[in-house]
């Protein structure tokens, strides 16, 4: 399974990530990681990103790994859209963006409704 997508649409980069159904924080950890390089050749403030997070199991330590993992994306990403979020998930969400500062960012509740939120940007 391909767990990250990288394309252009509209003159737009994007970055898919499919983290759903990931359980444990090696699973995480592992994902983040190649993630992490995949997004440091695009200039800053030019990728649109799009993350799945169906299914996946939070625990502390999954908090800590997206925590950094989203401080370190901030300076390439333009706007983000996450799905497949509950209640909880979209709150733990929401403090990790006040603390790493991240206003861009918006709950959809499919990877269609995210493309079509993110094209429609300016």
């Amino acid at each position: 399974m391909n767990r990250l997508e990288e394309f252009t649409k509209n003159g737009k980069n994007f970055i898919c990530y499919d983290l759903s159904g990931l359980k444990t924080d090696d699973e995480f950890k592992d994902l983040i990681a190649t993630a992490k390089v995949l997004i440091k050749k695009y200039p800053p403030d030019s990728v649109y990103t799009i993350t799945n997070m169906t299914g996946a199991v939070m625990t502390t330590n999954t908090h800590d790994i997206i925590a950094d993992w989203i401080g370190h994306n901030k300076p390439y990403v333009k706007y983000a859209a996450v799905y497949g979020v509950d209640f909880t998930m979209k709150t733990i969400g929401k403090s990790v963006g006040i603390v790493t500062q991240r206003v861009n960012l918006e709950y959809v509740s499919s990877r269609e409704e995210a493309m079509e939120f993110l094209l429609n940007l300016e």
